[in-house]
């Protein structure tokens, strides 16, 4: 594989760093972190009419035919600008697990609306007394003379208030895993946003016998897990490359705060306690980048990753805890102050730790794929 951007790349990387640059500054960032809604809504749409968001669904329904490792790299843009936008949940989990489930009229017609609009959908996996996203589901799926029903909760749901349609994982009559696709606005479905650490909006969702569309069960069994697990791989890794612009986010204010502090007479950047602190960020960062660029790559040939999502996912977690920490030693007691703008990436960068997979459970996937752990607790179905 090549490391190297392409020039496709390049004009992906640059437009959204224009975009991003115009649109978005720090006062910004904490005015939509603030908002009910959580969201930038006008970048999201000027991306979609770019055709960014669809970057990596087929061209022959409306998508640009690329593939995750050109989405990546408007990842990292997105999270060096703290921008706040439904790529993650949207472009990788939703995308990812449509495409991996058997073709139906309402797969396809989700599909189509993600390459040709801004339409939002977001998946509704964790229960609030599961482990993660991978738990077995406790809200249940009802069959009635009318169809089917649901009913249960879901937590840290990203983008509900915006989104046309969830993906639930429910459990079925017969003991089955499924997802089930659900309008937001139906009947039944209510939301309030939790209060999350890295300001991203994630909302407690509540199912009161709400209505299965016709053609609304995707995928049941072994299917759904499969589909699932492809859609949460791809999540974590674009999430994992919107940390790395988080990263390249707390080198630059690093490296602008140590050439500007004076202490003893001198800049601090001068003094190789904090000089060091800056390379060793930026090492973790690079080394991250390219451990997010092989991965990515190798879920585009159609290769199974696990082993290489996981051990990316784990290794990024690490590195966020070790930036977090040089990047606050360099600033001091300043970067802890919220009129000033590190936290809003350190925090990001704490709370993507917990998120698409914590050490604790990637580390047992990784376990599993090398035939380390087979009984680990890691699928709907265990």
């Amino acid at each position: 594989m090549d490391l190297m951007l392409s020039d496709t790349q390049e004009m992906i990387r640059d437009g959204a760093r224009r975009l991003l640059a115009d649109s978005l500054d720090a006062d910004t960032v904490r005015e939509v972190e603030a908002s009910a809604d959580g969201v930038h809504a006008e970048i999201w749409a000027q991306m979609a009419e770019l055709g960014w968001t669809a970057l990596a669904l087929p061209a022959d329904i409306g998508g640009g035919g690329a593939g995750l490792a050109d989405l990546c790299v408007l990842a990292e843009e997105l999270g060096r600008a703290a921008a706040s936008t439904p790529l993650v949940a949207t472009a990788g989990f939703a995308a990812a697990f449509l495409g991996a489930v058997e073709p139906t009229a309402a797969t396809r017609g989700m599909l189509s609306r993600l390459a040709t609009s801004d339409a939002v959908i977001t998946p509704a996996l964790a229960d609030a007394a599961g482990r993660d996203e991978r738990s077995a589901a406790s809200s249940a799926l009802t069959e009635t003379d009318a169809g089917a029903t649901i009913s249960g909760a879901k937590a840290m749901v990203p983008y509900a208030s915006v989104a046309q349609v969830l993906l639930v994982s429910v459990m079925t009559p017969d003991g089955d895993a499924a997802v089930v696709a659900v309008d937001r606005d139906a009947a039944g479905v209510s939301w309030a946003r939790h209060g999350a650490t890295g300001g991203d909006p994630l909302f407690h969702v509540e199912f009161d016998n709400v209505a299965v569309p016709a053609g609304g069960v995707l995928a049941c069994g072994c299917a759904a897990q499969r589909a699932i697990d492809t859609g949460l791989d791809a999540a974590a890794v674009l999430a994992t490359a919107e940390a790395v612009g988080c990263c390249e986010a707390m080198i630059r204010l690093g490296s602008e705060y140590a050439a500007n502090r004076q202490q003893f007479g001198r800049v601090i950047g001068s003094y190789q306690a904090v000089a060091h602190r800056l390379a060793d960020m930026r090492i973790n960062t690079d080394a991250c980048r390219l451990l997010v660029a092989e991965t990515a790559w190798m879920l585009d040939q159609g290769r199974d990753a696990t082993l290489e999502v996981a051990g990316t996912k784990v290794f990024a977690n690490e590195v966020m805890v070790d930036m977090v920490h040089a990047a606050h030693t360099v600033h001091g007691a300043i970067g802890y102050t919220t009129e000033y703008d590190l936290q809003l990436y350190t925090r990001r960068a704490r709370a993507f730790c917990l998120s698409h997979g914590d050490t604790d459970a990637q580390t047992e996937r990784a376990a599993v794929a090398l035939g380390l752990s087979p009984t680990a607790d890691i699928g709907l179905l265990a």
